[in-house]
């Protein structure tokens, strides 16, 4: 169960990113690119736990004015640097990153395809890309829940689509699921009680507008009372680059392995190689 309250704007939380950096393996002389960085305490937290150097980019000046004050504070400086960019545009270089931070649907604001693709450029041979986005669990998503999670702007994956995505771009998967239902109940409890703050309130990223009120309150309704967690998840991914490895698509009958769960066809002897092996045979 998570029950940190840590300065997130999507599911998850500390736990997730802390997760990915072990993963990753990263140490003081790793290298660290945070994409959408929102509130930026993901990159302050991989920097702390790890002694790394972490660049994060946000389009908002404001949330990026307030993570620059939050790592001021907590003594980061040198570590880790807060820019206003777009993950899209600007050279960041080629093969410069151990780890690649894409959390709360951050490869779906800067475009899902281009967006891996850029990761899979800008990784060093064998590094990590670390995901956290919401996904649909099926095909048949009633009107409803479409329209209150894409908004009119945004679209989103399969589970099998998103492995699929990230293989034709030459990535493994090294560690796939969902995150549970306490990650939604966190985020719901957090972005509800910015809802309900008076218009004049403020909030990094700027003041509480009619518009964010109504749209959050009725993702929120939407989630619990018209049965919306049937149809949406959000994924937790960690794919490293191949190493010289031919990587095909998966099987089209390939679930979601979730924590003490199996998925169908696994005959792995191991705990450990649900997450080594790759997809089980269709």
């Amino acid at each position: 169960m998570i029950e940190d309250d840590y300065d997130y704007l999507a599911p998850g939380g500390r736990s997730f990113t802390l997760t990915s950096g072990t993963l990753a393996r990263l140490d003081r002389r790793s290298r660290v690119l945070e994409i959408a960085s929102g509130r930026g305490e993901a990159a302050c937290a991989l920097a702390e736990r790890f002694g790394c150097r972490v660049e994060a980019i946000d389009l908002d000046p404001d949330l990026v004015e307030y993570a620059r004050q939050k790592a001021a504070g907590r003594g980061l400086e040198g570590q880790v640097s807060f820019a206003v960019r777009d993950g899209r545009d600007g050279d960041f270089g080629n093969g410069h990153y151990d780890l690649i931070l894409a959390e709360g649907g951050a490869l779906t604001y800067v475009g899902r395809e281009g967006g891996v693709e850029r990761c899979a450029s800008l990784l060093k041979d064998g590094k990590t890309l670390a995901i956290t986005d919401l996904i649909y669990l099926g095909q048949d998503v009633p009107d409803a829940v479409r329209q209150t999670f894409e908004e009119g702007t945004y679209s989103y994956l399969t589970e099998i689509e998103y492995r699929r995505l990230l293989e034709e771009n030459g990535f493994e998967i090294a560690h796939l699921s969902l995150l549970p239902p306490s990650a939604w109940d966190r985020y719901y409890m957090a972005m509800r009680r910015a809802a309900l703050q008076p218009a004049t309130a403020s909030r990094p990223g700027g003041p509480v507008t009619p518009e964010f009120r109504a749209a959050m309150l009725r993702e929120i309704d939407v989630f619990y009372e018209e049965e919306g967690m049937r149809y949406v998840g959000y994924v937790y991914i960690v794919a490293r680059m191949a190493r010289n490895k031919r990587v095909g698509k998966g099987p089209k009958n390939l679930r979601v392995p979730v924590f003490g769960m199996w998925p169908a066809g696994f005959r792995g002897g191991r705990r450990g190689d649900l997450f080594q092996k790759g997809p089980p045979d269709p």
